[in-house]
C-alpha cells in the first residue's frame, strides 16, 4: 500500500476516532472504506446519468408497451 497524507479538521478526526474505536478499526481503514464507498457511488451516479442521457436520445415507443407486458416474467402464471 501507498502512504497518502491528507488534512482533516479536528472535529471530523475526533468523530472518526470515536466511530472506529468500538469496531477495532484504524483511521486508515475508515478512510479506505469511505473512499471505496465514494468511488462506488460515483460509478452508480455516472451510470445513471449515462442511462438517462441514452433514454433522452431514444425514448421507448409507447406503442410497444403491450409487447413488454407479455415479456415480463412476473406477469406470467
Amino acid at each position: 500500500m501507498k502512504n497518502v497524507q491528507i488534512t482533516i479538521d479536528p472535529a471530523t478526526l475526533e468523530a472518526v476516532d470515536r466511530a472506529a474505536a468500538p469496531l477495532g478499526l484504524k483511521r486508515s481503514e475508515v478512510v479506505r472504506q469511505a473512499l471505496r464507498e465514494w468511488l462506488r457511488r460515483q460509478s452508480v451516479e455516472r451510470f445513471e446519468q449515462e442511462w438517462v442521457a441514452a433514454l433522452d436520445k431514444r425514448s421507448d415507443d409507447p406503442k410497444r408497451a403491450d409487447d413488454w407486458l407479455t415479456a415480463q416474467a412476473w406477469g406470467r402464471k
